[in-house]
């Protein structure tokens, strides 16, 4: 068979399978209580196209949040900010952040344009908003329309998980424990019945903070604070973190600071390893602008994937763009698996090359190919079908170049599309 006619195949069967979104954000769309409108400029405003914008010159608060009020009380100022992103809106058409969007613009929406602009945008906000009216309603339509069989969502704050949502046996959660490593007293504080005098007591309320979570359903733990710091954590003495804390976190220097998240680290995954979660890191990438790319380096937790053996690693975002380090240490460590959640849309070609490379040197069992990322589901929708678009052609281009065999080709996508998050989650 000729690669096209494989890749048609193996398209068409990606839709027959049970496929895990393993990354999202999505906590208000699911909401039980009705939330706020949206329209176009509110959709661009909360996708990642934002930051390709303020690369392109557009003031980075431009649009704050106080910019849509008018969507709570049914006034419509689209007109005056489609005016301000337009000329930016021309800048980035090239970027994968803005194509995209396209797809779900097209399939969801109708849009019939090649680009957004001054003849067909406002058609297409409106549609957009009135949509977004019934916004748990839509929503779920789109959650059936991707055909997930499980997306596992990352909406929690103060190291809960979040219990506002709709209920829904396809909807799962992971919860951060951030605010525990950085050392946030206040969070703490709401899991003992006591005062936090002592690290001692900060350690209870860690264990009692999981507990909570695993009772109300969490299946994980999530960090993202490659958004804030470099990902190395050494391992400190309970003795050293406990003269910081007692000397007292705010008066800490930056270094004393990090020695304290250190230890905290090393006690997070000491719960995972207790509880049995899997714990996702964010590596590479960040979204938005000015951040500093060489602290989400995914090599920078090497000791603690050695330390903690018990402890299955899920590296975010294939650590774009250290893609191959990522893979190298899925192929080292048997508790450490690749995660290319996002990392379609952040370059087709680099998803592509990753998980065509990662085939060849990484069990397969060990390689998660999607997960939105998103706090827009129709975002996460586009993501979606992306994806599938791009799996499908590199596994096409392994049969096609005699790599394996179709058979084989089917199972791996099984495998990387749902499988090994249904196994490693217990879904």
């Amino acid at each position: 068979m000729k690669k096209e006619d494989v890749k048609r195949y193996i398209r068409s069967t990606l839709d027959d399978m049970k496929v895990v979104d393993n990354h999202e954000h999505l906590g208000e769309p699911f909401l039980s209580k009705a939330g706020h409108e949206a329209d176009l400029p509110y959709f661009i405003a909360n996708a990642y196209l934002y930051g390709d914008l303020v690369a392109a010159g557009l003031p980075e608060k431009a649009l704050d949040i106080e910019k849509f009020a008018y969507l709570k009380t049914g006034e419509d100022k689209a007109a005056e900010i489609w005016n301000q992103l337009k000329p930016f809106l021309e800048k980035v058409r090239n970027t994968i952040y803005y194509r995209f969007l396209l797809i779900a613009f097209k399939d969801l929406y109708g849009f019939e344009g090649d680009e957004i602009e001054d003849k067909n945008w406002a058609a297409l906000s409106q549609r957009i908003r009135e949509k977004s009216r019934s916004q748990l309603k839509w929503s779920l339509e789109v959650l059936d329309k991707m055909k997930v069989h499980r997306m596992i969502l990352d909406i929690g704050e103060a190291s809960r998980i979040n219990t506002e949502i709709v209920k829904d046996e396809r909807l799962k959660q992971v919860v951060r424990m951030d605010d525990f490593i950085t050392g946030n007293l206040k969070s703490a504080t709401e899991f003992l019945s006591r005062s936090i005098r002592t690290i001692d007591h900060y350690l209870e309320a860690l264990e009692e903070a999981v507990k909570v979570a695993v009772k109300q359903g969490a299946i994980g733990v999530k960090s993202g604070l490659a958004y804030e710091r470099e990902l190395v954590y050494e391992k400190v003495s309970k003795s050293d973190a406990e003269r910081v804390f007692t000397s007292g976190l705010e008066r800490a220097s930056y270094a004393e600071r990090k020695a304290f998240q250190d230890f905290m680290m090393h006690e997070v995954c000491e719960m995972c390893s207790k509880y049995k979660l899997p714990f996702q890191i964010h590596t590479g990438l960040q979204a938005g602008n000015y951040n500093t790319i060489s602290n989400a380096n995914p090599t920078h937790l090497t000791n603690l994937i050695r330390e903690f053996p018990d402890v299955r690693f899920d590296i975010f975002h294939g650590g774009y763009p250290y893609l191959m380090e990522a893979g190298i240490l899925a192929k080292y460590f048997p508790n450490a698996y690749v995660d290319a959640c996002w990392l379609a849309h952040i370059s087709p070609t680099a998803y592509k090359r990753a998980i065509s490379e990662w085939l060849e040197i990484v069990p397969a069992n060990k390689i998660f190919a999607w997960g939105g990322d998103h706090g827009i589901i129709d975002w996460s929708y586009a993501s979606l079908m992306l994806a599938k678009e791009l799996v499908a052609d590199v596994l096409a281009e392994k049969v096609a170049s005699n790599y394996f065999g179709e058979q084989t080709a089917i199972d791996v996508a099984e495998r990387i599309m749902g499988k090994n998050a249904m196994e490693v989650y217990s879904l």
